[in-house]
């Protein structure tokens, strides 16, 4: 077995620190513009236990209603500050292989280990994903999931083929990457556009999947986001800062996480192992100290905390 390799606790907290660049730069663009956004899983999370990032976090995660991502694209390409940060889709970048958007900070590198195969323009980045509805027809709905990943299987199929464990898989994967990204991105596009003809009751990302997605332990109906929680947004301290998030954001990370005040064990903190990265870039945060966010110390809020906090904050 190939050795993994670690980052260090104050490269991990400077590409942190970038993501936090790249958020700012986004959340500038949707209050001028009117455009709504929510930090969501891990990285709303950390809002609300750490009031911050996760102390072992690498991944900086936001979702957009398609609607609202169009119009930020429009936006973006008007206003952003282009010599420091790219967004990435499929549409700017011919070999990124996936429906969902990043925002990379260019004069970087951070390339994950085990996926070398994949060649599009690296280095840190922050996930903008993409929320289109879910049919409310369970047999639709099943549909859409079995294409959706078919999709989103054909797309991993050039990292798969070297780096899945199981055998049968790798050569499923070998036939797979023979396809033009063109097919599966296009089906999914299509999917999106269909789907959102006709709002439903719950939301999701149509090009992006885990294991956990469709599981045992939900109904298909219960797949995805309440659609009526985005009607409401609110703003969440995240590092010092305020960004926006869902007003039900409890009840999201209530039904996301199992117990979200509980901090896995130590041999479960991992971040994705990199193959090689570079930070050497100056970071601005508005104009703050990064020193001092260098070398501040994690926040570890319990539920107890959390909601004087809450009492407090309502007097």
């Amino acid at each position: 077995m190939k050795e993994k390799k670690i980052m260090p606790k104050e490269d991990l907290r400077k590409l942190q620190l970038i993501e936090l660049e790249m958020l700012l730069e986004v959340d500038r663009i949707c209050r001028e513009n009117k455009i709504r956004y929510m930090i969501s899983s891990g990285t709303l999370l950390g809002a609300v236990r750490h009031k911050g990032f996760i102390p072992w976090d690498d991944d900086l995660d936001t979702y957009m209603l398609r609607e609202d991502f169009e119009k930020f694209c429009e936006e973006w390409n008007k206003d952003a500050d282009k010599d420091k940060f790219f967004l990435q889709t499929y549409k700017t970048d011919p070999e990124y292989r996936w429906g969902y958007a990043k925002i990379r900070r260019k004069g970087t590198e951070y390339l994950r280990d085990g996926q070398e195969a994949i060649k599009c323009m690296s280095g840190v980045s922050m996930d903008i994903f993409i929320l289109d509805y879910i049919p409310d027809s369970i047999p639709q709905a099943w549909m859409y999931h079995v294409i959706r990943r078919a999709c989103i299987k054909t797309l991993w199929s050039v990292v798969g083929v070297t780096e899945d464990p199981v055998a049968w898989k790798r050569g499923l994967y070998h036939v797979l990457r023979h396809v033009p990204k063109t097919v599966p991105l296009g089906i999914m596009e299509k999917l999106a556009k269909k789907s959102d003809k006709k709002p439903s009751k719950r939301l999701y990302c149509i090009s992006f999947y885990r294991k956990s997605g469709f599981s045992k332990k939900k109904k298909i109906s219960q797949e995805g986001i309440p659609s009526e929680w985005f009607h409401e947004f609110i703003d969440i301290e995240f590092e010092g800062f305020q960004f926006m998030t869902i007003k039900n954001y409890m009840e999201y990370l209530s039904n996301k996480y199992n117990n979200m005040w509980d901090a896995p064990l130590k041999s479960q903190q991992l971040i994705h192992p990199p193959k090689r990265y570079n930070f050497d870039v100056e970071i601005n945060l508005r104009g703050r100290c990064v020193e001092e966010y260098m070398n501040h110390e994690y926040l570890y809020l319990t539920e107890e905390d959390w909601k004087k906090e809450r009492t407090v904050k309502a007097v």
